[in-house]
């Protein structure tokens, strides 16, 4: 990557694991709530973890799982979720602070160039290109602009790194892709639907107006006569897609429609329309515009998906092993939360 340098284009491989002093620390006691959600867990606040010589913080592990929805997750299991979503934002910190050490370790730096535009970008797409707005922000969250800017920095350098440890490596041959889709060809097919228009009538509002019954049957002597069920739409339908001629495009009927609705178009075929059903006080008259049965794809079809899918796998399997090495040529040291014994990983 053009923003990634290496100060004297040398390779620094790991060396053994470094040593340190543990400092003491004292707990006090955290209570997790978030605004309107009150938990009983309670955490104590200290040392998450030790990955070389950096320090993560149980608070620092909870403001990441503060992120989550807690308030939709049932109280009963509240506990024990908030105690596995903890598990997780820890690992993804340690992780993080795997990368950057080893970042550090081989010397790897950032163009100031680079994070000066990031920022910018991130001005105009998101503050309007206004700093103050982005002030606002920062202070409500209770970040200075040079925190910020250095995490923005490390965001830009996980990136760089994943992409020269992982993403750079990844590369998929045409008899892999080929291989995938002969082995998995169920897994490459289009999904059924159905494209549909429809003229709903609304209940008559004073006397003048005519029935359901009337109108539906005025509709069907237009259709004999040779008037497009779209032009009949807007001329006819009362609900928001009278103006696009009736159409509500390609739709899987049963999650759309009522039952009543999508057995109808079930007995339709392609450019077939429906008498008009009547469902309470209003009217419906359904077209099959057009029908997509399921169908598998042509190699040709599911080519960029069946490699896209493995991309996406040799990447996972690129990330982890990358991040076991960097796991194995360091100090790692985890502290359970309370209740549990702290573990000595190497």
């Amino acid at each position: 990557m053009s923003t990634l340098t290496t100060q004297g284009g040398e390779k620094h491989p790991w060396t053994a694991f470094l040593v340190f002093s543990l400092f003491t620390f004292h707990f006090s006691l955290f209570t997790f709530a978030q605004e309107g959600v009150k938990s009983s867990a309670r955490l104590l606040d200290g040392v998450a973890a030790y990955v070389n010589q950096s320090k993560i913080t149980i608070s620092e592990v909870m403001n990441e799982v503060r992120r989550s929805p807690i308030d939709q997750i049932p109280e009963s299991q509240r506990e024990q979720r908030l105690r596995e979503m903890y598990q997780v934002a820890l690992v993804g910190m340690i992780d993080r602070h795997l990368i950057l050490d080893a970042a550090k370790k081989q010397k790897v730096q950032l163009q100031p160039w680079a994070v000066n535009a990031r920022v910018r970008e991130i001005l105009v797409n998101n503050f309007d290109n206004d700093e103050a707005k982005l002030n606002v922000v920062l202070a409500d969250r209770k970040i200075t602009k040079e925190e910020w800017r250095q995490t923005l920095e490390q965001d830009m350098l996980l990136s760089a790194m994943r992409y020269q440890n992982v993403e750079k490596r990844i590369n998929i041959t045409p008899g892999e892709v080929r291989a995938e889709y002969e082995a998995n060809k169920n897994r490459y097919r289009t999904e059924s639907a159905v494209s549909v228009s429809m003229i709903v009538l609304d209940p008559p509002e004073k006397e003048t107006d005519g029935t359901v019954a009337a109108r539906a049957a005025q509709i069907s002597a237009e259709l004999k006569e040779g008037k497009s069920f779209a032009e009949l739409a807007r001329k006819y339908s009362k609900d928001s897609k009278a103006a696009t001629g009736g159409s509500w495009g390609k739709v899987n009927p049963e999650d759309v429609f009522r039952k009543e609705l999508s057995e109808a178009l079930a007995k339709l075929k392609a450019g077939e329309v429906s008498p008009l059903i009547e469902l309470g006080s209003y009217g419906y008259i359904l077209r099959k515009d057009d029908q997509q049965d399921v169908r598998l794809l042509t190699f040709e079809e599911a080519q960029p998906y069946a490699e896209g899918r493995l991309k996406i796998a040799k990447a996972e399997q690129l990330y982890k092993e990358w991040i076991t090495r960097l796991r194995k040529d360091s100090y790692i040291r985890v502290f359970e939360l309370p209740g549990a014994e702290s573990k000595r990983q190497k």
